[in-house]
């Protein structure tokens, strides 16, 4: 039996694809309130990130273009890149653990990058059923 989309395999394989949606949308969704955007662009500041502000947003627009090329199954295999895109610019952006001299940040910005490195994982996973 065949997933809800034509690549998928299984309904193992859409689960997948529609928990990663779900995963990055949640997040997205959250991050629209003000308190949220003002705190990433506060530590993308702090950071020294050029355009900091202007950075955010564009981390929006990849993350929500990502989910709906997905969920659409128009170029999916371009969604996963656009949201490996982000993962990774955000995780090199606002997860720089080996920056933090406090040693509870840094312990929580490395449990976050290292689970960024898991979601990159799934990415790729994802992206090999969408080529």
């Amino acid at each position: 039996m065949h997933g809800l989309y034509p690549n998928d395999a299984s309904w193992i394989d859409t689960a997948g694809r529609l928990l990663i949606v779900a995963f990055f949308a949640i997040v997205w969704l959250r991050n629209l309130a003000r308190h949220h955007v003002e705190d990433h662009v506060k530590r993308l500041t702090f950071f020294k990130c050029p355009m900091p502000r202007q950075a955010f947003w564009a981390g929006m627009v990849l993350d929500a273009a990502g989910c709906v090329l997905i969920l659409a199954n128009w170029h999916p295999a371009v969604g996963a890149l656009l949201l490996l895109l982000f993962t990774l610019l955000a995780t090199l952006l606002l997860l720089r653990f080996w920056e933090m001299n406090d040693p509870m940040k840094r312990t929580g910005m490395q449990n976050g990058f290292l689970a960024n490195v898991g979601v990159v994982g799934g990415l790729l996973l994802l992206l090999l059923i969408l080529m």
